[in-house]
């Protein structure tokens, strides 16, 4: 993901001067605020990239009022994907369903930073994935606002300065790139830990998240003598 991140930036770097940053900010300026904010709020909700939507409210609105209105964009979302799954949770379950046994149920708090500080997942499969593992909706926007509105500003700032950006600038995307990563492992660790507190594990069988107690090799040594021990 970090080479990833690197790649991302250098090619911004080599092809930023061939775009013409001023004639897409006209444009921008043109476009209807109301039918901007209603696409906000309803793309996103249908798998459109939210990192683009993000970019172009810092286009049309600027810094301030663009990341209040992404603020309110994802709060009506966040709202609007927990009532959709409720009424349809087998569409979602068949959609979302790879992404949905890799998460663990319980221990909602950890398993929704997690779900939502993990790079590489799409939006759309963050906000309709958790209420369907059953994640209390008190829970969700608790979490999952605050998360996203701040990785929101980053994109609206994006957006905001793209006329002008910096070498500087370009280092501190990076940087939050990185801190994105750091916090997504902090939270993967605490989450493992809770799981392994709420769920022993069972005689002969592993720990859910975790190696077996006292590691694989004694693992498979005490299911060979289980296998033995039943023949007599």
């Amino acid at each position: 993901m970090i080479g990833g991140g690197v790649i991302v930036l250098v090619l911004v770097m080599l092809f930023y001067r061939q775009i013409d940053i001023e004639a897409i900010q006209e444009h921008a300026n043109e476009l209807n605020g109301f039918v901007v904010f209603a696409g906000m709020v309803v793309l996103p909700l249908l798998g459109f990239p939210v990192s683009v939507v993000h970019a172009v409210a810092g286009l049309r609105f600027g810094l301030g009022f663009g990341s209040l209105l992404v603020a309110l964009a994802t709060l009506l979302q966040l709202l609007a994907a927990y009532g959709l799954v409720k009424l349809m949770p087998g569409f979602f379950n068949r959609k979302l369903e790879p992404l949905r046994k890799r998460l663990p149920k319980g221990a909602h708090t950890p398993v929704t930073l997690f779900t939502m500080l993990l790079p590489g997942v799409p939006y759309f499969s963050q906000i309709y994935v958790l209420p369907l593992i059953g994640v209390p909706l008190g829970t969700f926007i608790m979490w999952s606002l605050p998360i996203n509105v701040a990785r929101s500003i980053v994109g609206v700032t994006f957006g905001d300065i793209c006329d002008e950006l910096t070498p500087l600038s370009i280092a501190g995307f990076g940087a939050y790139f990185i801190g994105i990563l750091l916090l997504c492992g902090w939270s993967f660790r605490r989450l493992r830990k809770i799981m392994l507190a709420k769920q022993p594990a069972s005689e002969g069988g592993p720990t859910p998240l975790s190696e077996p107690v006292g590691g694989w090799d004694r693992f498979w040594e005490h299911r060979k003598h289980r296998k033995t021990d039943s023949r007599f």
